[in-house]
């Protein structure tokens, strides 16, 4: 993972890392996304069910189950995930087209 994509394995470790680019397909359609899709991705079930009830949309997806999310705060948790969403998004575009 450290070969592929190693700052975005900085931020949230191997395995939250490696299920981010498998839900994507490739390095490469993950640095395409928007940071608001990395934040939700793996929620996709629970964004549309939200959507068609007009509930509430998930704040995270795989993001969760970085150590950051799981380190924070209860009533942080959701403004932590979207920052983390735009620093991997920022990451993923330096590994994947950046030398």
């Amino acid at each position: 993972m450290h070969a592929i994509a190693p700052n975005l394995t900085v931020l949230v470790g191997e395995l939250v890392g490696a299920r981010l680019i498998a839900h994507a397909g490739s390095l490469i359609n993950l640095s395409r996304q928007p940071a608001s899709t990395i934040q939700i991705l793996g929620a996709e079930k629970a964004l549309f069910k939200a959507m068609r009830t007009k509930h509430d949309t998930p704040k995270y997806g795989i993001l969760y189950h970085a150590s950051i999310i799981g380190a924070a705060g209860a009533k942080n948790k959701g403004k932590l995930s979207r920052s983390l969403a735009a620093k991997c998004a920022l990451s993923v575009r330096l590994d994947a087209h950046g030398n």
